[in-house]
């Protein structure tokens, strides 16, 4: 159960002071709408003359201009399924071959950092909550209890998106009509409980590891949403 069906708020706000963003990561489960979240980080972000390099699934990855991950090439949709049916064969190794994945990630971007960077979903972390929704007895080992460290390290600012489980569903099939919904559209829409054990699989990494601020995209609309951002970062010049 995620923090937020137990009415619990796990608030590191303490830990986290306002500064001007150099690296921020937005994390959330397939239809909670990160793209949506981000278009709206950056236009605020602009307004307090703060401008970020929009890139999409890991930190060193080139720039991306699209607006979606809606419109994904067909490499990428066969690499979902390849490892959707390869996964009961390589869980044993998958901790530590994303542990290597997010070091790598890391010091990639630190080798070729330019400028300020957001990135929209983390293809390692995604496919870390994806393993521990599929173990309940998971325990973080210590050696990816590091590498998330050295992630935060980088002077990470993370966003946890989260939405009601039927917004997220309705998103789903709304995808399915406009033929736009990809392989972990459908299983996790497939295997509802599943999906729910992922999304707070991920809301942990997010909130635990990376002390994430948590943003709810659903009925309360983009207001809700502005006010969220606001409360991060003042969006006067003169508080960034």
């Amino acid at each position: 159960m995620s923090h937020a069906a137990r009415g619990e708020t796990p608030d590191r706000t303490k830990e986290r002071t306002a500064q001007r963003p150099n690296l921020v990561l937005i994390l959330g489960t397939d239809a909670s709408g990160k793209d949506h979240v981000a278009r709206l980080v950056l236009a605020h972000l602009q307004e307090a003359g703060v401008f970020l390099e929009k890139r999409r699934g890991w930190l060193s990855a080139p720039a991306c201009a699209a607006d979606s991950s809606e419109h994904k090439g067909p490499g990428r949709l066969f690499a979902e399924r390849l490892f959707l049916r390869i996964y009961p064969l390589i869980a044993w190794a998958l901790p530590t071959a994303l542990t290597l994945c997010i070091l790598a990630d890391v010091l990639t971007y630190r080798l070729l950092r330019r400028s300020p960077v957001m990135v929209v979903s983390h293809t390692a972390l995604r496919l870390l909550a994806f393993h521990m929704g599929h173990d309940d007895a998971f325990s973080m080992p210590s050696h990816l209890r590091r590498a998330l460290a050295k992630l935060r390290g980088q002077g990470l600012q993370t966003l946890f998106v989260t939405t009601e489980r039927e917004v997220r569903l309705g998103r789903i099939h709304d995808r399915i009509l406009r033929d736009k919904v990809d392989h972990f559209d459908l299983y996790m829409a497939r295997r509802p409980r599943h999906g729910e054990r992922v999304t707070d699989a991920l809301e942990r990494i997010a909130v635990d590891f990376l002390h994430a601020h948590t943003i709810r995209n659903d009925a309360h609309g983009d207001a809700h949403i502005a006010l969220a951002l606001h409360e991060i970062w003042p969006s006067g010049r003169a508080d960034l």
